[in-house]
């Protein structure tokens, strides 16, 4: 039987192995260049954006969630960098 870590990044759990891929594929695809520079444009368009006041809870609810996705890939790249 495969060891599932706790709780990843994600809020799930994966085998080490599982989980150390998914790190590496992140940081292969967003640890340098394009995919660094598209990372960047994705935060600046999810984590860097400001609403103002009177938005409706749908649309706060859609931006956390891409904000939350963006943190992921970049926790993923991170870890990922640091297995390397």
């Amino acid at each position: 039987m495969k060891e599932k870590i706790d709780v990843s990044v994600d809020g799930r759990g994966y085998t080490k192995e599982v989980e150390k891929d998914l790190n590496s594929k992140a940081y292969g695809l967003f640890g340098s260049g394009i995919g660094k520079d598209f990372l960047s444009y994705l935060e600046s368009i999810t984590t860097n954006s400001v609403y103002p006041a009177g938005v409706g809870i749908e649309t706060l609810a859609h931006a956390e969630g891409a904000r939350w996705l963006v943190a992921i890939i970049k926790k993923r790249t991170e870890l990922g960098r640091k297995d390397q």
